[in-house]
């Protein structure tokens, strides 16, 4: 009777020994196939891309993306390649304080005009390659190459959302992307809700120049719209148009913003630096409203993610009562603690502010 008992309570241990063991062995075949199909990201062409783990390796073809990526990622070593100008932004900003891994990305594959030296590039071997859709000539020569190419959208905010999004998905953090978005919204939102009820003839006549003389259109509107800026220039044809004298006085405007694609400083206008060019009877600079755009990790006027940060300090010159209690030294500390996981001296805001 005991050796029958015995005998039983063997063959029971065994069933229980082989049941776990077998459902051991199928969670490793379920997770070996799990890496082995990898993931998949569409881009903004609708393109598919796949992926057998996240890149270690990348290569950014265009300006604002290792900014984008340092968002998202974090600082990191990973991106091996960027554009010369994206490095050129670095040194001029406190990102070089923030991110000294960018650094070290090479820029000899590409040019300042993201044309796309494909023999130099495949020698970093990257596992992804970021780049504006409209580089389809680009596009083409690195993926005939057999590269993997996410392409992303170029200059409209909406458009920066949706490539933080997608960045985010092909880095396997696609919560961390949803979060940016979400408070880039709300910092925007802020602003807009409380100008909302305001009428264009109301609002300060303001004009950026991106270089001498020429100005931007609806380049910006990104960031004057919830602003609250009236651009005169809004009725011209293309994104960026040639002005002279003569229609800058027939606009007089109030503000001046003076963008960092150009050397322009607000001296140059207040202290009429400019040959043949008499600034004095301009509003804006004759009440010294003109002002130098901040560079933060990035350009803040182009689209990008610091944009709710350009929105808020645009507001706050043009609105000065309205956004009174809003102090943009704790906006920009709380900011990059959110966004970059980074605490900003107080020389470091002051820069950035350019006081």
């Amino acid at each position: 009777m005991k050796k029958s008992i015995s005998l039983l309570f063997i063959l029971a241990l065994v069933l229980i020994l082989n049941a776990c063991f077998g459902n051991s062995q199928s969670n490793k075949n379920e997770t070996s196939e799990n890496n082995q199909s990898g993931y998949s990201v569409t881009d903004v062409r609708g393109k598919t891309i796949k992926f057998e783990k996240a890149p270690e390796r990348i290569a950014t073809v265009d300006k604002p993306f290792p900014s984008i990526i340092y968002a998202i990622d974090g600082r990191t070593d990973k991106i091996v390649g960027s554009n010369p100008s994206s490095i050129k932004a670095l040194e001029e900003s406190v990102l070089k304080n923030m991110y000294p891994e960018l650094a070290n990305a090479n820029t000899k594959w590409v040019s300042k005009d993201s044309v796309v030296n494909v023999e130099e590039l495949l020698n970093l071997k990257p596992d992804v390659v970021f780049i504006y859709s409209n580089g389809k000539k680009e596009i083409e020569k690195m993926e005939a190459a057999g590269l993997k190419v996410v392409a992303l959208k170029r200059a409209e905010f909406d458009s920066i959302k949706e490539n933080i999004k997608i960045i985010s998905e092909v880095l396997k953090k696609k919560e961390r992307g949803d979060l940016l978005v979400e408070y880039m919204d709300k910092g925007i939102n802020e602003v807009a809700s409380k100008l909302a009820e305001i009428k264009d003839e109301d609002k300060p006549k303001v004009v950026e120049f991106y270089s001498d003389m020429k100005i931007a259109v609806n380049q910006y509107n990104h960031w004057m719209n919830p602003s609250g800026a009236y651009n005169p220039a809004h009725k011209l044809e293309g994104k960026l148009a040639e002005v002279d004298m003569e229609q800058m006085l027939l606009w007089n405007p109030d503000i001046i913003y003076l963008g960092n694609q150009s050397d322009l400083m607000p001296e140059d206008f207040i202290e009429n630096k400019q040959e043949g060019r008499d600034w004095s009877i301009i509003n804006a600079v004759a009440n010294k409203q003109v002002y130098k755009i901040p560079i933060g990790v990035y350009r803040w006027d182009p689209p990008g993610v610091e944009t709710p940060l350009m929105v808020k300090w645009a507001a706050k010159i043009q609105y000065p009562q309205l956004f009174s209690d809003m102090d943009m030294e704790v906006e920009l500390k709380k900011y990059f603690e959110y966004v970059y996981d980074y605490t900003l001296s107080d020389d470091e805001v002051a820069t950035i502010l350019r006081k």
